[in-house]
């Protein structure tokens, strides 16, 4: 499995780091310890940086649309911060120990304290888009990028709401997944894409269409992300299997679950009816492994990958532009290919 980052993501990223470090150098609360914590500083320096791919792409779709990366930075950087905003709160909700191989800022501080640190780094997040304006953004479109920002935000709040509330239940329909994940993965990579347009040239047809560029690739990036969660490895920084034994409704399970006319069906909702403490992790891979849910779930991906590069293909934009953001999706399916 490759994780090698593609140049059409890695391009941006000295200019993202070196954006991020000047926000937040002059604070030193302890607040602001521990969103640099999150962001991946240790001790003053940056030991575990992210891959900056939904701001990366966000200043792709500002490349792609003719407009200037650095007047956008701002933007970029905000979605980063309301990404990283919602992995805080996230991992309080589902007592995450680990992130990126190392404790949770829960984890290393406290559960109250992490949601001061999720709350403010969502303040900055919007202050820092309105630094678009110092920019000489026009008003109209900052506006716009707000809004885009701020929907965004509830978007991800209702899917997590969603992905909270379905742990509790077996009779979730594929339709219902789709729709959490739509909200809580793929409305920022719709965020990243539409804002960047907007933020180049305005809102209007482009920057619509590049939004459901950004949907269906958010899409498939969270199927490949269920993939990995049963079928991954160490080297992703995830811990394989929790999920299954929390109940979370990925994919695959959703699958397995609505798929009444297998053999193992009533076994596997037989464990999903029982307790966190008795869900064996290999006994429900081998389960999935039998149903072909590995399977249906690559396809799943790739029908969704094939959707935002058949709606790339209708816009008017240069070659280069496109490769660049097909090297990038290609690299998000790629951790499982």
């Amino acid at each position: 499995m490759s994780h090698e980052i593609p140049g059409a993501l890695e391009h941006y990223r000295p200019v993202l780091d070196s954006y991020i470090t000047e926000l937040f150098h002059s604070k030193d609360h302890e607040l602001y310890e521990m969103m640099r914590y999150q962001l991946g500083w240790e001790n003053g320096n940056l030991i575990y940086p992210g891959k900056y791919i939904r701001p990366s792409l966000m200043l792709t779709s500002v490349e792609s649309c003719g407009g200037d990366v650095y007047k956008a930075l701002p933007g970029a950087v905000a979605i980063e911060l309301l990404h990283n905003f919602s992995l805080i709160h996230d991992d309080i909700q589902d007592d995450s120990d680990l992130r990126r191989s190392r404790p949770t800022v829960w984890n290393r501080w406290s559960k109250s304290q992490a949601i001061n640190a999720g709350d403010g780094m969502y303040s900055i997040s919007r202050l820092t888009l309105l630094r678009l304006l110092d920019q000489g953004i026009p008003h109209d479109r900052v506006i716009d990028a707000a809004r885009a920002l701020d929907q965004t935000c509830l978007a991800l709040c209702e899917g997590q709401f969603n992905d909270l509330l379905f742990e509790e239940q077996s009779d979730i329909g594929l339709e219902e997944y789709y729709d959490m994940i739509a909200n809580k993965t793929a409305s920022v990579f719709r965020c990243a894409f539409e804002m960047g347009a907007v933020i180049a040239e305005g809102s209007g047809t482009k920057s619509e269409s590049l939004g459901i560029v950004g949907l269906e690739l958010g899409l498939a990036y969270q199927v490949v992300d269920d993939i990995l969660d049963i079928w991954g490895d160490s080297e992703t920084g995830k811990q394989i299997g929790i999920d299954l034994k929390r109940g979370k409704k990925s994919l695959p399970i959703v699958y397995g679950l609505n798929n009444r006319s297998n053999e193992q069906y009533h076994k596997l909702q037989s464990i999903y009816e029982d307790s966190e403490d008795n869900r064996d992790v290999d006994e429900i891979r081998n389960i999935l492994d039998y149903m072909k849910a590995k399977e249906y779930c690559l396809i799943e991906a790739e029908n969704h990958w094939n959707r935002a590069k058949t709606k790339l293909s209708e816009i008017e934009m240069s070659n280069d532009s496109k490769e660049s953001i097909l090297a990038s999706g290609e690299f998000l399916l790629g951790r499982i290919r």
